[in-house]
């Protein structure tokens, strides 16, 4: 598994064009194939966790991330409801209406404002994290020793990712539907029966299995993603910036398209 990683830090001129993309994947798999080994050696008893690296990337994934969640949270249920409001003043149809925001809210806005948020801090943390280790030379230093990068720094890190990422995606659509909630009972006189039937109707199992699915699948791509622009960052301590800007560009437009799989995969 060191090979490629060894490698890394003298490839950005390569690092271009199809070379660069099939370097880029086969880097991505080598980190993903490397971290699922650690973790099914975990499970047998082989291998153990760094446990305070995982508290760490835990609390940089989770309490750094959360009041910015819970206030754009709240501040997107406030303007759903409000447009509601709207609407239903306009229009007698308060259960289909509610119906489509429901959906909306819980499958695409909420699992996509999630992603975005665990790019912008732990994911770009990853990536400079990364890329420091390769602009400083501790990243040899790591393979010298016999540690693998790979599963020093990426292993802890996704792990968190996945299960901040996840409960991310709860809380914060709970809190956007209490805060729609809040606004459609005061502004608009929507009874609490209503609003909780137009909640059974609009969410199918499948519905809520594709709403926790998502933000897994995101943190995974934002994981790979910080790591191998962290380290394909190059040895210069410009790098490190050029990693975060770049995991931040492809976190978001890989967090949309693999969004627009999922449309295109439930058919809709």
């Amino acid at each position: 598994m060191a090979t490629p990683l060894s490698s890394a830090p003298s490839s950005e001129p390569v690092a271009r064009g199809l070379v660069g993309s099939v370097q880029r994947l086969g880097l991505a798999a080598v980190a993903l194939g490397d971290c699922l080994m650690l973790y099914l050696g975990i499970v047998l008893g082989r291998e153990r966790l760094d446990l305070p690296a995982l508290a760490a990337a835990l609390r940089q994934s989770g309490l750094s991330i959360l009041p910015a969640l819970t206030l754009v949270a709240a501040a997107v249920g406030a303007i759903l409801g409000h447009q509601a409001a709207k609407l239903l003043e306009d229009f007698d149809l308060p259960g289909l209406v509610l119906l489509s925001i429901s959906y909306a809210v819980t499958v695409e806005l909420i699992p996509i404002l999630v992603g975005i948020l665990v790019a912008g801090r732990a994911g770009v943390a990853l990536a400079v994290r990364q890329a420091s280790l390769v602009a400083s030379g501790e990243m040899d230093g790591l393979l010298v020793v016999g540690i693998d990068p790979v599963r020093y720094t990426l292993g802890p890190v996704l792990l968190a990712m996945l299960a901040m990422s996840f409960a991310f995606a709860v809380w914060g659509t709970l809190v956007t539907f209490f805060a729609a909630f809040l606004w459609l009972w005061a502004a608009a006189d929507v009874p609490p029966a209503l609003f909780l039937d137009a909640l059974r109707q609009s969410l199918t199992p499948a519905d809520l299995l594709e709403a926790l699915t998502k933000p897994l699948a995101f943190a995974l791509l934002i994981a790979l993603i910080a790591t191998v622009n962290g380290t394909l960052a190059g040895r210069g301590p410009e790098g490190v910036a050029r990693a975060a800007t770049r995991t931040m560009i492809g976190a978001v437009a890989a967090i949309l398209l693999t969004d627009l799989v999922f449309v295109l995969a439930r058919g809709g």
